[in-house]
Parts: structure tokens; sequence; C-alpha cells
């Protein structure tokens, strides 16, 4: 599969489909597999471009300062390298949060953005979740059947978890934890959106925003705590935004609620929503 050397870290991407560009930015953990269930569908008509992020999956991992900005430049970077003067971007999670930061730096690259289950800002809730998971790693490692439950728990509904399919899923965020990721990386990861308040950058977004989550999202829900900025803060606060609440989807829409995450998502896209 085709790396490419963005910013000084080997980055490894694969393109599916044919169109206009969407760059699919993956949130904390996961790697490219966060658009597993996605990509198949949005690649029927769009060119998806997926990606591991510096410290993730088969791109390089190095250990140094990680915050939103640095995975939103190798965004550009990795634009640049694939000949794309823009894009539609679309993040989930913290992704999402990469995203932000990417259209607000970068705005004439910015063609439509998608803010998957996502926040501008924690509240302390949201705060003691992202500790946790660096409580767990540091004890027990990131691949432990522990962090995977955990996560689990958080991201996806009670529906689906009680599904034979969901009982899988908990099998699969095992392995892909223990596949993507080194310890030392993920706790920096994890900090980084501890500290992160991108509330100053979006009145900078000027490309047509969707804010698509569950109803029931625990970890990122859409409305925080006074300290935070949660999905409804960004529909509020993104000039122009669209907003769409997926019920009884929890905060990975992309599993536990696929096929209308995805069929919004590319009406969205296509400027049919």
């Amino acid at each position: 599969m085709p790396h490419a050397r963005i910013n000084g870290a080997r980055i490894w991407y694969q393109e599916t489909g044919e169109g206009e560009a969407v760059v699919q930015i993956h949130g904390a953990g996961f790697g490219h597999f966060n658009f597993a269930t996605a990509t198949p569908v949005l690649s029927r008509t769009f060119r998806c471009v997926d990606f591991d992020m510096r410290g993730y999956g088969q791109s390089e991992r190095p250990f140094q300062h990680y915050d939103m900005e640095v995975w939103a430049d190798d965004v550009a970077g990795l634009m640049d390298h694939l000949g794309l003067a823009s894009a539609h971007i679309h993040g989930t999670s913290m992704g999402g949060m990469v995203a932000q930061q990417f259209a607000a730096k970068y705005p004439g690259r910015t063609h439509r953005l998608v803010i998957n289950c996502s926040a501008a800002k924690l509240d302390y809730a949201g705060i003691l979740t992202f500790r946790g998971w660096i409580d767990i790693a540091e004890r027990y490692g990131v691949g432990s059947r522990t962090l995977a439950e955990l996560i689990a728990i958080q991201a996806l509904s009670r529906r689906y978890l009680d599904s034979a399919q969901g009982r899988q899923a908990v099998d699969m965020i095992q392995e892909i934890l223990g596949n993507s990721n080194r310890v030392d990386v993920f706790k920096l990861a994890c900090q980084a959106m501890i500290e992160m308040d991108l509330r100053p950058l979006l009145p900078k977004i000027t490309a047509p925003t969707l804010v698509i989550g569950g109803d029931e999202d625990f970890m990122t829900p859409w409305q925080q705590a006074d300290s935070g900025a949660g999905q409804d803060y960004l529909a509020q606060h993104i000039p122009g935004a669209k907003k769409h609440v997926i019920k009884g989807s929890s905060h990975s829409t992309l599993f536990d609620g696929t096929e209308e995450n995805c069929r919004v998502v590319e009406a969205f896209l296509k400027g049919t929503l």
C-alpha cells in the first residue's frame, strides 16, 4: 500500500472510488478502520482518501508533541502529495477535532466539512473519560480487554452492543487498539484532547458544514456542561452549519447507525441536503 513522506513522517494512505475527493480523518486509537463501514458506501460516488494519522496504524509513530494542528498540517501535506487543491473533509471523534482545525486554518482547501460525533472543547466529564483511557493504557496496555470493553460501552449504543454484531465489535476494537497504537503516543493523543480549545477557530470556518452524531453519545454529547463545547455548540457557532441527530445511536454512528449516517453524509456532500 502507498506511503507518503509528510512533514518528516511516513504516512500510509489508500484511495477508493472516483469523483470529488473526500479526505477521512479517523478518531483516537482506531486508525483508518474508523471508516470501514463508510468507505464502501461513499466510494460509490466519491474518491475516498483514508489514511492513518501520524502516530497510528501503518504510519510512522514518532514520540513528539501532538495537537490538532500537527495532524491538520499533515492532512494538508497529504493533499499536496495527492495533487488535491481542495477536498471534502470528513472527520469523526478526534478526527472531527482535527477537521475543525483544518477547516479554520485552510478554508480555501475545504470544500465541504463533516464533523461526526466530536467537540470543540471537553467539559470535566470528558476530561475524566480520557484520563481513564490513559490510566488503563499505562497499567494494562492499549490492546487490553479492559480498555476495549470500556471504549465499547462509551462508544456504542446499548442496543447495538446487545446484538451479536455488537459483541463481535468488542473483539474488533481490542484487535484494532492493539495493532494501531503504541502506549506513549496513545497517551499524548488523549492529552491533546484534554488540553484543546477549538472554540476561537469556529467563526473562521467558511465551508458548508454538517454536524452529525447520535442522540445517545456519551463521549462527546450534543450538550456538554458549561466548561465544554459539544456538538450543539459546534452547530450554533460554525456559520451556517447544519445539524443532524441519529436517534438510537451513540458515539460511533459509523457503526451503530451506519445506514442513516452514510445516507445523510452522502446527501450533504452532494449538496442535496
